[in-house]
C-alpha cells in the first residue's frame, strides 16, 4: 500500500509540474505599433517570440517608423524576455536586449539650402519592462515600456502589441 501511496505522489508531482510546462520550445507570431520619442512618430512592425524555457523568451522584431520632418527610421531589435507569471492569463517581463536603427534624412523636400542628405546607422542597448495579458486560446496582447540607448538618438519605446502562438 505504501508503495502505491508514494507512486501515486510522484506522478502527481511530476503531472503538475508538467501542467505548468506549455510555453517551452514554442514561437509565437504578431503585429505591434507603438511611439518613439526621439522619432516622435508612431511606428508599426512584426514580431517573434520564441519562449526558449517557460520563463525565458528571445524576442526579436522589427519596426518601421512613419516619416517625420523628412527623417525615416527603422530599427532591427533582439530582445530577452523573463516572463513572471502573476496569474493564468497576466504576466510581467523585463526586457533586455540589442538594437540596430537605421536613421536617414532626404534634404532634397526641404527648401533649406546648407542642408545634406545623411544617412546613420545606431547600433544599441533596450532596458525595459513588459505586460502581457492572454486573452484567448494561443492569443495574447502586450504593452511594452522600453528605453533605447544609442549615439544620438536615445528614446523611450513605447509598444503595444498582439500575437498568437503557432
Amino acid at each position: 500500500m505504501r508503495k502505491f501511496a508514494y507512486l501515486s505522489i510522484i506522478f502527481l508531482v511530476l503531472s503538475v509540474t508538467k501542467s505548468f510546462a506549455q510555453y517551452e520550445r514554442t514561437v509565437g507570431l504578431g503585429a505591434h505599433t507603438g511611439y518613439g520619442t526621439e522619432m516622435k512618430s508612431v511606428g508599426a512592425g512584426a514580431h517573434l517570440h520564441y519562449y526558449y524555457t517557460n520563463n525565458i523568451r528571445f524576442a526579436p522584431f522589427f519596426t518601421y517608423y512613419l516619416p517625420r520632418k523628412n527623417i525615416k527610421v527603422w530599427e532591427v531589435n533582439a530582445d530577452a524576455h523573463y516572463v513572471v507569471p502573476v496569474s493564468w492569463l497576466f504576466s510581467f517581463y523585463p526586457i533586455a536586449g540589442l538594437s540596430y536603427s537605421n536613421w536617414k534624412f532626404d534634404a532634397s523636400k526641404v527648401s533649406d539650402i546648407g542642408l545634406h542628405d545623411w544617412t546613420k546607422h545606431r547600433v544599441g542597448a533596450n532596458l525595459g519592462l513588459g505586460i502581457q495579458y492572454d486573452f484567448g486560446y494561443k492569443v495574447r496582447s502586450t504593452f511594452e515600456f522600453k528605453y533605447q540607448f544609442m549615439k544620438d538618438f536615445s528614446q523611450l519605446a513605447v509598444m503595444v502589441g498582439v500575437g498568437f502562438w503557432l
